[in-house]
């Protein structure tokens, strides 16, 4: 055989070897995930979702006949692969290199902000603002009611991002709210003030905003209701660093920078909350106590681990039903706040104003033993406040309970 016939039978084969190697490497690399995958222990949680996970599905004839089995078992699979996150991550990061600036609802936007999508659903809106109308209207006319709409990063920031995008006018919506509001509510709505410090107000990866923007907008509720600014305490602050929200949880990046949460504290205001129903997102905190049968424990923070991710939650420890709050601030009203988690950031300084303040979060009262209206009825309620961010507003389908 020549030299020039053995060469070209020597570059046949190069193909052909090529082949074995990549799908050699490609079952290597699926047997070796699988094998990690069974030998792992399963995750019970989630913190990058802070979610609960799914366990291994108890198998019956009559789950298995129902669907239930099978959809359950597909959860498992899906929530157990082994690296999740990382492999998750590593998409996000590669998917960001090609220039790709929207993932799972999100924007990743200047200055590594994440910042929500918004799309106004007007139905869902006018649905949610008839149901505070009428709770308001019901009311005895000597109980102000006021209500601080919040808007979301995508308004206050929208310069930030990327040029093209589909991300709607929160500011249209705040005004369509304006509009079809009861004179039975006074509207505090802080857009103008948070622009002033625009990037300040909001975490870069996630949808609250800080305890800065928090402040603002309580600015502006408290001149809304006529009320003086009080200086009563000394406030003080404290940091909890390497907080990645839920926004960096739908598109997570190796380029992300984390987030510092900033604690408000008013030194000398005593103050003391009360868990009175568990029902919330998060376990009634370990640190308290009962009175009257009741958990409470002194002070809005509650000790967050160092390696938790839901570092938002150190803040009364999560969202609950309702909670009520007792302070030494010099005014004696009784405030109900009707809230979402937007209003957690504004505690201190609602507890810097009002000597009681019950909370309640309409995502978890669903009645309880009575409902909001007797409720403000048997506590002597001589004031409602209401804080909702837009996108809640716009999304949330729990008003209805107000009824």
């Amino acid at each position: 055989m020549s030299k020039k016939t053995k060469k070209k039978a020597k570059n046949k084969t190069l193909p052909h070897n090529g082949h074995i190697i990549t799908a050699a490497v490609f079952l290597i690399l699926v047997f070796g995930m699988t094998s990690a995958g069974v030998i792992s222990p399963d995750r019970k949680f989630s913190e990058m979702e802070n979610r609960t996970l799914q366990q291994v599905p108890e198998f019956t004839a009559e789950r298995l006949t129902k669907g239930d089995f099978t959809k359950d078992i597909e959860k498992y699979m899906s929530d157990q692969i082994f690296l999740k996150d990382e492999l998750v991550t590593l998409k996000t990061t590669a998917d960001s290199l090609l220039g790709k600036n929207y993932m799972n609802g999100v924007y990743l936007a200047e200055d590594g902000f994440y910042i929500q999508d918004y799309h106004e659903d007007t139905a869902r809106v006018d649905m949610n603002i008839s149901f505070l109308n009428t709770f308001a209207e019901e009311l005895d006319s000597d109980i102000p009611v006021t209500f601080l709409l919040v808007p979301n990063a995508s308004c206050v920031l929208k310069d930030k991002l990327p040029s093209v995008n589909k991300c709607e006018d929160q500011h249209a919506t705040a005004e369509h709210i304006r509009g079809i509001l009861s004179d039975r509510i006074t509207l505090a709505y802080p857009e103008e003030a948070l622009r002033s410090e625009g990037g300040n107000c909001y975490y870069r990866t996630d949808h609250h905003w800080t305890s800065l923007g928090a402040e603002l907008g309580y600015s502006v509720l408290r001149q809304t209701m006529g009320l003086p600014a009080v200086n009563s305490f000394e406030k003080t602050t404290s940091e909890l660093t390497g907080f990645y929200g839920t926004l960096y949880s739908k598109a997570p990046s190796s380029w992300a920078k984390s987030d510092t949460i900033k604690q408000v504290t008013y030194e000398g205001n005593d103050i003391t909350v009360k868990y009175v129903s568990k029902g919330g997102d998060h376990a009634v905190p370990a640190e308290c106590r009962e009175i009257d049968g009741i958990p409470a424990k002194q002070g809005l923070f509650v000790k967050a681990p160092e390696n938790t991710k839901d570092k938002y939650a150190s803040i009364m420890g999560g969202n609950f039903a309702l909670c009520e709050i007792d302070t030494s601030a010099p005014s004696d009203e009784r405030v109900l706040l009707l809230k979402d988690s937007y209003a957690n950031a504004v505690l201190p300084e609602l507890c810097n104003q009002f000597g009681h303040i019950s909370m309640i979060d309409l995502r978890y009262y669903h009645f309880e033993e009575e409902t909001v209206s007797e409720y403000v009825k048997s506590h002597d309620i001589d004031r409602v406040i209401c804080i909702y961010n837009i996108d809640f507003v716009n999304s949330d389908s729990n008003f209805g309970y107000l009824e």
